[in-house]
């Protein structure tokens, strides 16, 4: 099987001119510092800053020898050590001692043989591959083992890969491999890294669609408009379609010869390949999306930029597309979003699951001779899911010093808190702060101690990493957070090792990080937090998107409706019991029934006629918890008649009298409140519901004003 790098190698060679130059090889010298300039690197040659970055792991591995290579070569290998020392690798020396002596061997074979060559790009890695394994033969009279074979080719690819992306000075986007590792020029977040960091175009086929794609996500990312995840979702619809146009042999940007054709053509790419899979089930509604944004855009952009587009070189045909091939894909062509499904309570962790979880997290962080995972700091990002509820992605990519100090948290008797910074990965314009208590602060603390020690240990210097959880392999600059994807797995092997199970003696899906979000919302709307509160900590722009996500368990939010007196605007008692007021009104699921100083009792198949008159209304339910809210309202309603009453005076010269239109309304408004504030207070009413205030205040009209039914 081929590697990674062998196949990025064979992409870039496949539609691309080998892009070495000398002049670009004499360039490569000048990127490396000076010390690390060298013909030999042993452990007394290399500098001692950067001896660290060298895989020396025992005594028995040999040093990296490049005095038997031609000067071109020199420049190369030395530019490729100083790239994985630069990108917080470790330099395989063993791996890269040994390729070094077997090209040496090979350069001195073939320039006895008269074969000139001086460049690792003058040969495809399968050329070198057959190269060596001859070189090794007539040294030995024996192909070398497959293990060997693999360690030299391995070696080899990667350096390959690096040398091409060196050399390569053309146009970043021409690529048929978007690297943001290996080219800075790619447009791309700061502080977001993504968990893909390659696309491979070189995927798409046929090549007209390629490259008008490739100058489609190209111009999009240079301006701004989308994000590098969402360019790799463009090139996954666009490989989509590609497929489904080489199945029906469409080589063309028009598609087709008339509209109608094209029409068809695009009802048909839509039910075959954008709804359902290559095993043929059903697409997600976000997937489907996904792949008819791609098409539908790159439509739209050609239309507006074929020009551009054949300027830089893109197939001309492109240029016939019209404004037609932006309603190729209408609205109505795709199928409606299912409606959300009801909340799924087994995905909320019971306070047993939850202190099971944080009972075995230990072994997490136990080194693997004392029968543990030996990651202390997956151990510390879980501990953190259980007391934050944040997403795992966001805990992942804290910085390393994540706390802000909160006045006057340190005074004493005061609970210790703090605000911790982390990472916003999902909404632009959220909140990017939640308070913390004082274990979560500790369980930073103990992770930026950790971190110390760890660079220390390594003899790692310079200036302190990014990121306070930072990825175990080829990062020792710590430039790179721990992968999310990687804590997951940890979790997976955890629940195993410790055979966590649930309620219903399954296995844990404790992967599945987003539960700690859910419960976390849910247990705070439980113990009483305000809807806005858990807003905020949730980092939500809207009041929805935390009723989607901080579900109320149905059997709380009944408990907690019955337990209050529910007064209707009468004041008197509703001529309903609590438990059947709460099941009509299912308040967990009609917020549109929820006020802010009550409820509204009107059956879900009625709608109000009554407009802004909800004091007065017998179907209005006020309880306890709205004492003072009530009061408030009193009281600026008090306020707000008396400003009237002075702004009437100064203009009219007499005060405001009570039959004034505006002054009635707001006369009935105080009589009503006065009225519920006077029941709910009323000590002999008991906890039992009563009725009867708001409506003494009401005049004929408002009576006659019934709700009226919703035509059926």
């Amino acid at each position: 099987m081929k590697s990674a790098d062998a196949r990025t190698l064979e992409a870039l060679s496949l539609n691309n001119r080998n892009p070495f130059t000398i002049e670009a090889n004499h360039g490569l010298i000048d990127q490396v510092p000076p010390d690390m300039r060298l013909l030999h690197y042993t452990r007394i040659t290399i500098p001692a800053q950067y001896l660290p970055f060298f895989a020396f792991y025992h005594p028995k591995i040999g040093n990296i020898h490049l005095d038997g290579l031609p000067q071109v070569m020199h420049r190369e290998m030395q530019y490729v050590i100083w790239s994985i020392v630069k990108g917080g690798g470790r330099v395989p020396c063993a791996g890269l001692g040994l390729l070094m002596r077997e090209l040496a061997e090979t350069s001195r074979r073939l320039k006895a043989e008269g074969q000139d060559w001086e460049s690792l790009m003058d040969r495809t890695p399968a050329q070198w591959r057959k190269e060596l394994s001859i070189s090794w033969a007539k040294r030995t009279r024996a192909l070398p083992n497959p293990s060997t074979l693999r360690t030299m080719a391995g070696t080899l690819d990667r350096a390959a890969k690096l040398m091409w992306f060196a050399y390569d000075d053309g146009p970043w986007w021409k690529r048929e491999v978007w690297s943001l590792e290996l080219d800075s020029r790619i447009p791309r977040e700061r502080d977001n890294p993504p968990k893909t960091t390659a696309i491979h175009w070189h995927e798409v086929a046929p090549s007209w669609l390629r490259l008008g794609a490739m100058f489609y996500v190209k111009t999009e990312l240079e301006r701004g408009d989308i994000a590098w995840a969402t360019a790799l979702q463009r090139h996954n619809g666009i490989k989509i379609f590609g497929r489904f146009l080489t199945g029906r042999n469409v080589d063309t940007p028009l598609l087709a010869k008339n509209p109608q054709e094209c029409r068809t053509l695009m009802l048909n790419f839509l039910t075959e390949s954008a709804f359902r899979t290559q095993s043929g089930s059903r697409r997600e509604h976000s997937g489907t999306s996904s792949i008819v944004a791609a098409v539908r855009g790159l439509y739209e952009f050609m239309v507006d930029h074929a020009d551009d587009a054949a300027q830089a070189g893109i197939d001309s045909r492109w240029a016939g597309v019209t404004p037609d091939y932006s309603r190729l894909i209408r609205p109505g062509d795709l199928p409606r979003k299912s409606k959300k499904k009801p909340f799924d309570e087994t995905r909320l962790y019971s306070e047993h699951t939850m202190s099971q979880i944080a009972l075995h997290a230990p072994l997490l962080g136990a080194s693997r001779t004392d029968g543990g995972l030996g990651d202390p700091q997956a151990m510390r990002i879980l501990l953190l899911l259980l007391s934050t509820g944040r997403r795992a992605s966001e805990i992942c990519m804290i910085d390393v010093n994540p706390l802000v100090p909160v006045p006057g948290a340190e005074d004493t008797g005061s609970e210790r808190i703090a605000k911790l910074r982390y990472q916003q990965t999902k909404i632009d314009g959220a909140p990017e702060t939640i308070f913390i208590d004082s274990e979560a602060i500790e369980i930073v603390a103990e992770q930026q101690r950790w971190l110390k020690d760890h660079l220390e240990r390594n003899q790692i210097k310079g200036p302190p990493p990014q990121y306070l959880f930072i990825r175990n392999h080829n990062n020792l600059h710590g430039k790179r957070p721990y992968s999310s994807h990687v804590f997951r797995t940890q979790l997976r092997k955890l629940v195993d090792l410790a055979d966590i199970r649930d309620e219903n003696d399954q296995p844990l899906q404790l992967a599945r990080t987003h539960n700690f979000r859910h419960t976390k919302a849910t247990n705070l709307l439980n113990a009483g937090v305000p809807l806005h509160v858990v807003q905020r900590y949730l980092g939500h722009t809207t009041p929805e998107m935390t009723m989607h996500y901080a579900q109320t368990l149905d059997a709380t939010a009944k408990a907690e409706f019955i337990k209050y007196r529910k007064l209707t605007a009468e004041g008197n008692q509703p001529l309903m019991h609590a438990e059947d007021l709460y099941d009509l009104m299912a308040l967990d699921a009609r917020t549109d029934r929820v006020l802010p100083n009550g409820w509204c009792t009107l059956p879900p198949a009625q709608t109000c006629g009554k407009g802004n008159a909800c004091l007065t209304c017998d179907l209005f339910v006020t309880d306890e918890r709205f004492l003072g809210v009530h009061e408030g309202e009193l009281v600026a309603l008090d306020s707000l008649v008396e400003k009237r009453q002075d702004a009437h005076r100064q203009r009219t010269g007499e005060p405001m009298s009570e039959n004034h239109v505006w002054l009635t309304l707001r006369r009935r408004e105080q009589r009503a409140l006065e009225a519920i504030v006077e029941a709910i207070k009323d000590p002999s009413l008991g906890a039992t519901p009563v009725a009867g205030a708001g409506t003494t205040a009401r005049t004929d009209s408002d009576v006659h004003r019934a709700p009226r039914q919703v035509p059926s």
